[in-house]
């Protein structure tokens, strides 16, 4: 079976760790996405994999269902097997437990992300199902919190149609 491109093979990782909806899930998609040195910037700041480990997790809470949607995706690489830089936008659609009025309450997450990846051929590197073993080994996101716009319904006027 050959290996995903690194553009899918990015996308499947960090999807897979923004969607993960059980603790034992997005424990397991860290182990497979990152490397354990993993170099993490966040909105420019030096940033640990811990950190973003628990900013991550504790956005999911009150969550009741994911959507995440790919924007501007670009590779540097043209093979799987050498090192890459994976970079895009990821928008992340959080329905929360919660409602206002009669939908569920929205979080929008847009995440401008910059992700070096390359094979680790270190024995201690956790593979995947696929025996895959890159990594993300350094991390840049920016990323802002939106709420939608709730949507009222306009009232009409009733006018006498039809009546001189």
């Amino acid at each position: 079976m050959s290996k995903p491109d690194t553009i899918s093979w990015t996308q499947s990782r960090l999807g897979a760790i923004y969607e993960a909806q059980e603790d034992e899930v997005f424990a397991n998609a860290f182990g497979t996405a990152f490397s354990p040195s993993c170099e993490v910037r966040v909105d420019h700041a030096p940033s640990t994999l811990d950190e973003l480990r628990d900013s991550v997790s504790l956005r999911r809470t009150a969550t009741r269902g994911i959507a995440l949607s790919w924007e501007n995706v670009i590779s540097t690489g043209k093979s799987p097997d050498e090192p890459s830089v994976v970079a895009g936008t990821l928008i992340i659609t959080r329905s929360m437990m919660f409602r206002i009025r009669a939908a569920a309450a929205q979080r929008l997450t847009h995440i401008n992300f910059s992700a070096k990846v390359e094979r680790l051929e270190d024995s201690n590197v956790q593979t995947d199902e696929n025996d895959d073993p890159r990594r993300i080994t350094s991390l840049y996101i920016t990323s802002m919190d939106t709420v939608p716009p709730i949507h009222f319904t306009t009232p009409h006027s009733v006018g006498q149609e039809g009546q001189e």
